[in-house]
């Protein structure tokens, strides 16, 4: 009896262990320790850098933040002149796949084009002005490139970031705005790994509330391969601050990128990688990043996997 007692204690026992084992693996994704120190988000003020992991949930399939249009106000029309530099030459001058199909955008105020950003950079090691684009995810927060906010070679975490919502060459409908925060995660800024490569930026102010935001989502069960996809942006190779996109299809899947055979250029590092879901609207799958390489060759994008996509709801609610 005292056995059999023992051993119905030792069966709850392991049982219980067991169950905490999978419930705590379901709380963090089934990630491993590598990829959860790698998705550690990291913040920037101007002053101090923090350092915080985010709590990854599997409560849903698919996790989707939703779309919003704005109420389309614009601010008094100001312009600019400046020069933008392009960042991403090393990675970029195979980006145009086959012929260029890229079009202007001209009306930069209609949505989801409100939406996109313009971003214009300085970092410690560097006199230049760089070049990159980002999209609203709420209010007052950008998402774009790691490698937009953070520079390994020019000196770390950008000090000057100027960004210009639907900007149209010169034309600044919606104004500009300074920077308040910036993020990524240490996979990108202690690593330098391009399957990290993403961030995002808090502004001084609220443009969404007139911009309207993108949504974005995971495709874990909605399998991307073959979806079309939109790839839209400020690149350096057309007149400054001229807004281009481009459709394709995503002809690679990776974990943690996509590969597409929209054609992009440098300084559009940041932008969305989009479609029009009947269901959620205008919405982000991924964040391009890097130009064409790899068979078939494709331009590449940060994919919004579960902890991108739990990191970037984070930051926008700081």
């Amino acid at each position: 009896m005292k056995k059999t007692r023992m051993l119905f204690i030792l069966s709850i026992s392991l049982s219980l262990f067991f169950t905490g084992n999978v419930l705590a693996a379901d709380s963090h994704d089934n990630l491993s320790e590598e990829e959860l120190n790698n998705q550690t988000s990291i913040s920037f003020d101007g002053e101090e850098e923090k350092t915080s992991k985010t709590i990854f949930s599997t409560k849903q399939k698919e996790r989707i933040s939703f779309p919003y249009e704005g109420t389309g106000d614009m601010s008094d029309f100001n312009s600019v002149d400046e020069e933008q530099i392009d960042i991403s030459k090393k990675y970029d001058h195979f980006s145009i796949i086959g012929e260029d199909d890229r079009t202007r955008v001209t009306s930069t105020t209609s949505f989801p084009y409100r939406a996109i950003v313009k971003l214009s950079t300085k970092h410690p090691n560097s006199n230049d002005t760089f070049g990159c684009t980002g999209f609203m995810v709420n209010e007052d927060t950008v998402v774009t490139a790691g490698h937009c906010v953070y520079k390994h070679d020019k000196g770390g975490w950008a000090e000057e970031i100027t960004a210009s919502p639907g900007r149209n060459g010169s034309s600044l409908p919606y104004g500009s705005f300074d920077w308040e925060t910036v993020y990524t995660v240490s996979g990108w800024k202690d690593n330098k790994n391009p399957e990290y490569d993403y961030g995002a930026i808090k502004l001084r102010g609220t443009p969404g509330n007139n911009t309207g935001w993108f949504g974005y989502r995971t495709t874990n069960v909605d399998y991307p391969a073959d979806l079309s996809v939109n790839v839209t942006g400020y690149p350096c190779d057309q007149p400054s601050g001229t807004m281009w996109t481009d459709s394709g299809k995503v002809l690679s899947v990776m974990t943690r990128q996509l590969g597409y055979n929209a054609d992009t250029f440098g300084c559009q590092s940041g932008s969305p990688v989009y479609r029009n879901y009947s269901e959620t609207g205008q919405t982000a799958i991924a964040i391009h990043a890097y130009g064409a390489s790899g068979s078939p060759l494709t331009n590449k994008g940060t994919r919004i996997t579960q902890a991108v996509f739990n990191n970037i709801s984070t930051w926008k609610e700081e």
